[in-house]
């Protein structure tokens, strides 16, 4: 990020722009924007949203950020952007956000609070950042009614071919610790949602010699899961019956059960969330089936008992377990990703790009941004010294 920021800084490219960062209160987030800062955006006028996750140095976070004269809101409030949008309007600035979740743009679409409506956006917004599958799935149906661009960092080559196996490595990891005793080795696992993160995760599932079934919607990636050696059906309800899980991953960033499948689990179950927030589960659906259920000591495991006596053990409360009582991925690790997002914003503010989705432009952008190449010359293959030993000299 601080090699990003050396690159971009010349001519201050945030100055003049309010800020809506949405984040998870990790330290990650302190450098991030203390980042945005030295790029030129006022901290005066920055908008923290908070997601709401119980990390461990999160107050610590808060209380940095509100000394710094960040305002901090939760990322569900749903008139934040309203109000974010009027206080730039009062300072004369433009608005760019960097968002995870999609939080930002759908208010800006929707939210008609404080007589903000899209038509209106078009001039104080000039773009969003958006770094989550589950934003970009937010969009889907309505590009043509973005009045500005939006840079999907999520989308990109970056983060899907680098991060994956990041995010994949902790919420397998978090997800077998939290099993009660249980030997997983030759257990029916399912990873439902092929994507980026499902396609490592069954990878490092296979590694621990789980037999591993997959689905996905998406008949290309169900094509790609089976003949990737994987288990796999057109049905999902065919795999929760047939392949009868004792862990079920859930990487789509949709929700991917509801009472119709939790129906036809046959055996007991644990359900490992690694989407956004507690959208891969549908909770309220599963506290139908069984209303007298209650949260175990540590809220890290409900346990509800369907008609029929499966008993469905939901892991970390529903939120990704990859999250869970730690950092998701290490600063490390989170510092390429991040370091995208301060190039994606940089490329907004230039105001270049026409209005809409279009996943092309921050692939271009980041891998002409000398980011990669950075990263490499960081962590790839040492480089040789040359020999020091005169020509023509003999041992």
């Amino acid at each position: 990020m601080s090699t990003a920021v050396e690159r971009l800084r010349e001519g201050k490219p945030l100055a003049g722009f309010a800020l809506v960062v949405t984040g998870h209160f990790l330290t990650d987030l302190v450098h991030l924007v203390g980042c945005l800062a030295e790029l030129g955006a006022p901290l005066e006028a920055m908008t923290v949203l908070r997601k709401d996750y119980a990390y461990r140095w999160r107050h610590r976070v808060h209380g940095h950020l509100a000394d710094l004269g960040v305002s901090v809101c939760d990322a569900p409030d749903p008139d934040a952007v309203s109000r974010h949008t009027e206080r730039a309007r009062r300072l004369g600035l433009r608005c760019l956000a960097l968002d995870d979740g999609g939080y930002v743009v759908p208010a800006l679409l929707d939210h008609v609070a404080a007589g903000l409506r899209p038509q209106a956006a078009a001039g104080l917004w000039a773009g969003v950042v958006e770094q989550t599958m589950s934003g970009i799935y937010k969009l889907q149906g309505r590009e043509q009614d973005l009045p500005f661009p939006v840079f999907s960092v999520a989308q990109s080559r970056l983060k899907g071919r680098i991060e994956s196996y990041w995010i994949a490595e902790k919420a397998v990891a978090t997800a077998l610790e939290l099993l009660p005793a249980t030997k997983i080795e030759g257990q029916p696992a399912l990873v439902i949602g092929y994507g980026q993160v499902g396609t490592q995760i069954a990878a490092l599932l296979t590694q621990r010699r789980m037999r591993v079934a997959v689905h996905d919607a998406d008949l290309l990636n169900l094509i790609d899961a089976h003949e990737s050696g994987y288990t796999t059906a057109r049905e999902l309800d065919t795999l929760l019956t047939g392949h009868t899980p004792l862990i079920i991953f859930g990487a789509t960033g949709r929700t991917s059960m509801s009472t119709r499948e939790f129906q036809a689990l046959e055996r007991p179950a644990y359900l490992a969330s690694v989407s956004s927030r507690d959208i891969e589960f549908d909770l309220p659906a599963l506290i139908a089936l069984d209303p007298t259920a209650e949260a175990t000591p540590g809220h890290f495991r409900r346990t509800h008992r369907l008609p029929g006596g499966v008993d469905v053990t939901v892991l970390a409360g529903g939120r990704p377990v990859n999250f869970h009582e730690t950092d998701s991925i290490s600063n490390l690790h989170s510092d390429l990703v991040y370091a995208g997002m301060l190039t994606g914003a940089c490329a907004v503010a230039a105001g270049h790009a026409a209005p809409g989705l279009d996943p092309a432009w921050a692939d271009t952008v980041l891998e002409e941004s000398g980011l990669l190449q950075d990263y490499y010359e960081r962590y790839g293959p040492p480089t040789t010294p040359k020999s020091t030993v005169p020509t023509g000299s003999r041992r």
